[in-house]
């Protein structure tokens, strides 16, 4: 049986950071992720490459990891991981995953795949943000959600290659 929880939790989060607010400076980041239970972990985080972080958030109960990346000190993207589980394939996780894409396409419309040949991770493209999600399952299983600015991301992958 679905756990409506994981659901429930990423969707609030998703909605609020499509509104954009925490896009506007690391004090408005901090405070909306403060706002949904995050808080950052000490610490500079880690340079991915020249100008791109990585901060690990210390993430609300039912999450399960976190972290924030910033471009320049812009905040880029959000990433969350939801309905973890040790063992490979396992299906609770597989139904989170199925819900969550149901609820977001019922909200955000059609998703789109992010490489042709494979059904997972899937995207939702909007004006400015992106929304994600991908099912992991080989190894043990969870769910990444990401929420990022298409712009900043894209620079910041340029960066890095």
């Amino acid at each position: 049986m679905v756990d409506d929880m994981d659901t429930e939790q990423a969707l609030k989060i998703i909605s609020s950071l499509l509104e954009g607010g925490w896009l506007e400076s690391e004090k408005a980041t901090a405070d909306e992720l403060w706002r949904l239970g995050f808080s950052m972990r000490n610490g500079p985080g880690e340079e991915l490459s020249p100008g791109v972080v990585q901060r690990e958030l210390e993430p609300p109960p039912g999450i399960d990891q976190a972290s924030l990346s910033t471009l320049d000190g812009e905040p880029t993207g959000v990433v969350f991981f939801i309905a973890s589980a040790a063992d490979s394939n396992n299906a609770e996780t597989k139904e989170v995953y199925e819900s969550l894409t149901f609820s977001l396409s019922q909200i955000l419309g059609s998703s789109e795949r992010v490489w042709a040949d494979e059904p997972s991770p899937l995207q939702w493209c909007g004006d400015d943000l992106d929304v994600g999600l991908q099912l992991f399952d080989r190894r043990d299983s969870s769910v990444m959600v990401w929420v990022e600015h298409r712009g900043r991301s894209q620079k910041a992958e340029l960066r890095a290659h």
